[in-house]
């Protein structure tokens, strides 16, 4: 599968993710495989099983990244974090920020900085899948998230870490202008951007439940060309309430795909 992905000429590098990835007691074997067919590979996790000995597996088998998730970091997490930040790896600290936790921004965000993660990535919380259920209670206001950014800000320049969104945020919303200590990043799935589940089955997103193929099947050049018409119209800037208005019209590519309702 991974020979299928990195026979295209943009393809960088792959992210183990879940889910728990660690879960998995061959997540050092998967990235070796990742690693052999030329990609550089990363892995997302919670943080909870990653110990010095996971670590240095994962990273004797080709891991150059880790990704941890610190929302409300536990004692394992802040080891897991202090640990990955002594490897020869990158650290990246993703923080969802959702209707409960925003106040919390700056404390968070100081202590990934630090613990010495070399990044931190903002990820407002988007309402898909079972988090449904619990979107009133998590869902950020506008004014919450705001807020939350600058804290995110101060820490950014006081601390001089590398600070970005993850998760998208509509420029009418926020911007690097109101907020120069962060990166504010566009919506790259279904472009530079691609989900593959356990099974080989390609997404668009992590977040759609909309499978095109499968890369055990079929090459990921063929299965691109198969589905450019669904593609094209996840990647459809869905204009809402107001836009056609605003003055950022023309360089806006919108925030999350799903945020828009796709």
């Amino acid at each position: 599968m991974f020979k299928n992905i990195s026979g295209i000429p943009e393809t960088k590098g792959v992210t183990l993710t879940g889910g728990e990835p660690l879960l998995r007691r061959d997540a050092a074997q998967i990235a070796r495989s990742a690693f052999d067919a030329g990609l550089k590979v990363a892995v997302a996790t919670n943080g909870t099983l990653l110990n010095k000995t996971a670590i240095s597996e994962l990273v004797n088998n080709g891991v150059q990244h880790f990704d941890i998730g610190f929302t409300d970091p536990g004692r394992e997490t802040r080891l897991a974090l202090a640990s990955a930040v002594n490897s020869s790896c990158s650290v990246t600290a993703s923080i969802c920020l959702h209707g409960l936790n925003h106040r919390r921004t700056g404390m968070l965000t100081s202590m990934a900085a630090a613990f010495g993660a070399d990044s931190i990535a903002i990820n407002r919380f988007i309402p898909t899948g079972r988090a449904i259920r619990t979107g009133n209670l998590l869902q950020l206001q506008v004014e919450d998230l705001l807020s939350a950014l600058e804290m995110a800000n101060q820490t950014a320049i006081s601390t001089g870490i590398h600070i970005y969104t993850g998760v998208p945020i509509e420029p009418c919303i926020a911007s690097n202008k109101d907020f120069p200590g962060i990166s504010f990043s566009t919506c790259r799935c279904g472009e530079t951007k691609w989900a593959i589940d356990h099974r080989g089955n390609l997404r668009t997103c992590e977040q759609s439940s909309k499978m095109l193929g499968n890369l055990l099947e079929e090459s990921l050049e063929d299965i691109l060309k198969r589905n450019a018409v669904e593609i094209m119209k996840f990647r459809q800037w869905r204009p809402t309430t107001g836009c056609e208005s605003c003055a950022r019209n023309n360089d806006c590519f919108g925030g999350c795909r799903f945020q828009t309702g796709y």
